[in-house]
């Protein structure tokens, strides 16, 4: 879930500890290429295949893109 498996571990560790989710807030590119020094924060899309669903927009802009709050529920 994630490309190289960052985020498996973060996921597993936080429904271990029983946190309710868990949150991050990528940038939403509409699909357009992203500067590698912008990408860190992950992509709306590449958030969603690992099954996070948009929470709500933000005031963040990085890159050009704004940045989304994307959330994956546990309970």
């Amino acid at each position: 879930m994630w490309v190289c498996g960052v985020a498996v571990p973060r996921v597993a560790f936080a429904r271990s500890r029983g946190a309710p989710a868990i949150e991050g807030y990528p940038v939403d590119n509409r699909g357009e290429k992203v500067d590698v020094t912008m990408a860190y924060v992950g992509t709306r899309a590449l958030f969603e295949k690992a099954g996070f669903h948009q929470a709500s927009d933000t005031a963040s802009v990085v890159g050009g893109f704004p940045r989304v709050l994307m959330r994956m529920d546990f309970l």
